[in-house]
């Protein structure tokens, strides 16, 4: 299965000369892959989706974007691109912050992965979580396992959570922005690659932060494969206005 990783800067995204080279973009992209997914608020209105889909010649390809449709987290809405139909996955970003990861809104994402955040490619299962949602993780001092779930005091919500990340192949965890933390970011990375599990993400760019992943691909942190807590080699990385890698698995 070919996979692409997919990163669009955010300066100028909302003109529409650049409205129009994306959407351009992101449909050549979508040839010779099985499965694309975008940094997240890639588009801000279904119009452009629905070109997307129109200008794809590769209608076997399934493309996972989040449109910007509205202002707050619930405006984060996801969407699949697959079987040659745009499918609304009817679900939103729940929180963003280790401070919004209360009880309530934990057991409301559980909930989304349980029943609006899973697809299936090629017989792989596909699980997803939005950008700051890999909060559902906290970060510890045990270097071996240096990430655990936030409440330790919930053993319910833990067991369905573990029973969710270990039912599927691969988890995706697309990003609005790059994270500051990096290292608490990676454990996650290495928690949701577990028990041989793929991970993936990706997140958009200022234009410095795309030039110097281009000059520097060794320490590009703007894109991530993971196995079996193994960071995975991209089969081929390009760069044209956006940075896009490809992998194999």
């Amino acid at each position: 299965m070919i996979i692409k990783l997919v990163s669009f800067p955010y300066v100028d995204r909302l003109s529409a000369k650049s409205r129009k080279l994306r959407i351009n973009i992101v449909s050549d992209i979508e040839k010779n892959a099985d499965f694309v997914m975008f940094s997240e608020w890639i588009f801000d209105n279904m119009d452009d989706l629905k070109k997307v889909y129109q200008l794809t010649h590769n209608k076997q390809v399934t493309a996972l974007f989040e449109l910007n449709l509205a202002s707050g987290l619930d405006g984060n809405n996801l969407f699949l691109l697959q079987n040659g139909k745009i499918k609304d996955l009817k679900t939103h970003q729940i929180f963003s912050t280790p401070k919004e990861a209360t009880e309530e809104n934990i057991e409301n994402l559980i909930r989304e992965l349980e029943t609006h955040r899973q697809f299936v490619v090629n017989d792989k299962h596909f699980l997803i979580l939005q950008c700051g949602e890999n909060n559902i993780l906290k970060t510890t001092r045990d270097k071996e396992n240096c990430s655990e779930f936030r409440l330790s005091n919930r053993s319910d919500l833990k067991n369905r959570f573990d029973k969710v990340i270990n039912g599927v192949d691969v988890i995706l965890n697309p990003l609005h922005t790059k994270w500051g933390r990096f290292y608490d970011f990676s454990c996650r990375l290495y928690k949701f690659s577990e028990r041989k599990r793929y991970s993936f993400y990706c997140c958009q760019l200022t234009d410095n932060q795309l030039i110097n992943a281009v000059k520097n691909p060794q320490k590009n942190t703007a894109q991530r494969a993971m196995k079996s807590r193994k960071i995975l080699a991209p089969l081929h990385t390009e760069s044209n206005n956006y940075l896009l890698q490809t992998y194999e698995i």
